[in-house]
């Protein structure tokens, strides 16, 4: 999960932030031991996925997103998340997104 030592400021300052809020209900690479959200690397990251914009807006509040009213993720407004710890967040996963684990 931990990035790579050269890894950029940016990314660093995003696993730290990956570690603060996220890692209680995702893994990464099936490391960690939640199991309420599913794993944020494995078989892909929401990087591959979603565009930017998209990722930032299900991390704000997944309703606005998805719909769906059995979801458990809460909404991380720009008080408890600010926007340059979503921006490092998001690059955290897009750099770990090339470094999956091998099953």
């Amino acid at each position: 999960m931990n990035p790579a030592a050269n890894a950029s400021a940016k990314v660093k300052h995003g696993f730290a932030v990956f570690q603060r809020n996220c890692i209680t209900c995702h893994t990464l690479n099936g490391q960690g031991d939640a199991k309420v959200g599913p794993d944020l690397n494995i078989p892909y990251s929401p990087t591959e996925y979603l565009q930017a914009g998209y990722l930032r807006k299900l991390v704000r509040n997944p309703q606005d997103l998805r719909h769906w009213p059995q979801a458990k993720m809460p909404a991380f407004r720009a008080d408890v998340l600010s926007d340059a710890d979503l921006d490092d967040l998001v690059a955290y996963l897009k750099h770990m997104s090339g470094r999956k684990a091998k099953p």
